[in-house]
């Protein structure tokens, strides 16, 4: 193959991986905005279309890391362009749902898709690129993830001004088709073989991760404090059980052995830290600005800097992480995250559109900073026969963070009165919890890889 082809390939698949990477993302957030118009529409009580969401979430959770154990085994490739069909499909049969029944039926279904593509693409970034070009590359697709998380709200905000829901789904459709055509440069990645896939420990990690995800979803719902300790409970006993047996296998789902290595583990909690924050505020924020007054596109336009300036960042951060310590470019990043919440905080009572768009970007900006790098330091603290296993548990900690912060903002609201204050300095608190756990990796680096 000549270096032009080569060029050409690498674009393609560039392309095809952050369109699939981008839609999967923003199907995570892009209906949030729009269930109040989807209970309206499908004539049902606004708790049940929230299950709209978590469906999409629990199944996603549950099947990251046996779908991304399974690409490890079989390709990566594979399972990406298979899980991009199924995407496509269930985005389909979503704009075309005429129930409640049938809308969260697709949604799962999207969920599966969903994690089948984002169980492999930091593997498939890793494959992408050159050691050299790593950076850029998780740059690229952090600025990818953050962009359809954070502008779900916005998008969604444009199309319902102008369309039904139905569109939220449909525009999927066109996206991922052009995705699955520039997907198939895709390069091959070697798999591992003679090994048998481990079913039971993959029904063991699914029943772990929907019952915690169903735990949160449930409690935040209905403050059931009874299901909470029945679903974590059912949660932990499957995790325990999960170990036992994976202690004793060759080819392992849940990659417990890379948590023997330090900063693997300590990269996994500071993105579970930071998505908890990241969870709450894009949750937290909206529901104070509304109870003051602002109107849905409003709320939009004032919380867009977030995912611009995130965007901006990611990138630029990657490649600053060729210089810098990703611990220290982690650190910077959340403290400058805590720091623009405590401003929040302090100018609660006398906030001006302005100060909110200013805080928005200087959020933006540390959650930027902070993202590519630590995924930087995890992939490479890993082996890279384990890539998809190890960029399975950063989706496992960003959904679950994600979940964590939505639980906390039904918590606060539920049993405290002063609920706005208690959002935002746990927002703040745990963003310079997850600084303090970043800025400890330097001292364990004699084990990294960079």
């Amino acid at each position: 193959m000549s270096s032009s082809e080569k060029s050409f390939s690498v674009i393609y698949s560039v392309l095809g991986l952050s369109l699939a990477v981008f839609i999967a993302s923003l199907d995570s957030s892009i209906t949030n905005t729009a269930l109040p118009q989807i209970s309206q529409a499908l004539h049902i009580v606004f708790t049940d279309a929230i299950w709209i969401v978590n469906s999409y979430q629990l199944v996603m959770v549950a099947l990251i890391l046996p779908l991304a154990a399974l690409a490890d085994q079989v390709g990566h490739k594979k399972i990406f362009l298979n899980g991009l069909v199924i995407f496509i499909v269930a985005s389909w049969c979503c704009g075309l749902a005429s129930s409640i029944d049938q809308l969260i039926f697709a949604r799962a279904l999207q969920g599966v898709g969903a994690a089948a593509i984002l169980g492999t693409n930091i593997a498939l970034v890793r494959l992408i690129y050159t050691a050299k070009n790593l950076g850029v590359g998780l740059g690229i697709n952090a600025l990818i993830v953050a962009l359809g998380l954070a502008g779900g709200p916005m998008i969604a905000s444009v199309i319902l001004s102008k369309l039904t829901w139905h569109w939220l789904f449909f525009i999927n459709v066109p996206v991922g088709v052009l995705a699955l055509v520039a997907a198939y440069a895709l390069p091959i990645s070697n798999k591992q073989k003679n090994q048998a896939f481990n079913f039971i420990s993959a029904l063991l990690s699914m029943v772990m991760f929907a019952s915690i995800i169903y735990a949160l979803a449930a409690f935040a719902l209905s403050g059931s404090v009874l299901l909470f300790c029945l679903f974590m409970g059912l949660g932990a006993l499957s995790a325990v059980v999960l170990y036992i047996r994976e202690t004793k296998q060759n080819y392992v789902i849940f990659p417990f052995d890379l948590f023997q290595h330090s900063i693997f583990s300590l990269s996994i909690l500071t993105a579970f830290l930071a998505f908890i924050v990241q969870g709450l505020m894009l949750i937290a924020v909206p529901y104070i600005l509304f109870r003051s007054g602002y109107s849905v596109a409003k709320i939009g336009f004032l919380i867009a800097p977030w995912p611009v300036m995130g965007a901006i960042m990611a990138p630029v951060a990657g490649i600053l992480s060729n210089r810098i310590s990703s611990a220290y470019l982690g650190a910077i990043g959340l403290v400058i995250l805590s720091g623009a919440i405590v401003v929040l905080i302090y100018f609660q009572a006398n906030l001006t559109h302005g100060l909110i768009m200013l805080c928005m970007a200087c959020c933006g900006i540390g959650f930027g900073v902070f993202l590519t790098p630590n995924q930087r330091m995890l992939m490479a603290s890993s082996p890279i026969q384990r890539s998809g296993v190890a960029g399975g548990m950063l989706n496992i900690a960003r959904t679950t963070g994600q979940a964590v912060g939505a639980a906390l903002v039904a918590v606060s609201i539920q049993f405290t009165e002063k609920s706005d204050s208690m959002m935002l300095w746990l927002a703040a608190l745990l963003a310079l919890l997850a600084a303090v756990v970043s800025f400890y990796r330097k001292f364990n680096l004699e084990n990294d890889q960079e």
